[in-house]
């Protein structure tokens, strides 16, 4: 189906596996654009709205890193403002939330 209408499938990861009971798995479909690359709303929205938490729009997943821990930009989100960037957690994938002047602190010290 994604290939008749020009999507692409981009497979995630299982999660919360317990195969006595079930398991979550997940994958993402796209609409590729003309440079190849695949449409983002959470990139797009990222740039929108990026200048109004003072980050860039070009931050949208830049790593940085908190307490020891690499952190990758995904989202960001106004209807929480204390805490409106979503991050995952690079080594596992988890998602966090982070107060905007925190990640432009940690984007400009973070040598990732």
């Amino acid at each position: 189906m994604a290939e008749t209408h020009g999507l692409t499938v981009e497979g995630g990861d299982l999660a919360d596996i317990d195969l006595r009971h079930s398991f979550a798995i997940s994958f993402r479909v796209g609409i590729p654009q003309e440079d190849g690359a695949i449409y983002s709303p959470d990139k797009a929205m990222f740039e929108v709205l990026a200048p109004h938490f003072g980050l860039e729009p070009s931050d949208y997943g830049r790593t940085f890193r908190s307490k020891d821990e690499l952190f990758r930009i995904v989202a960001i989100n106004p209807n929480r403002p204390k805490y409106p960037v979503s991050a995952e957690r690079v080594s596992d994938g988890r998602g966090f939330k982070f107060p905007a002047d925190n990640v432009v602190m940690y984007l400009q010290h973070s040598g990732a």
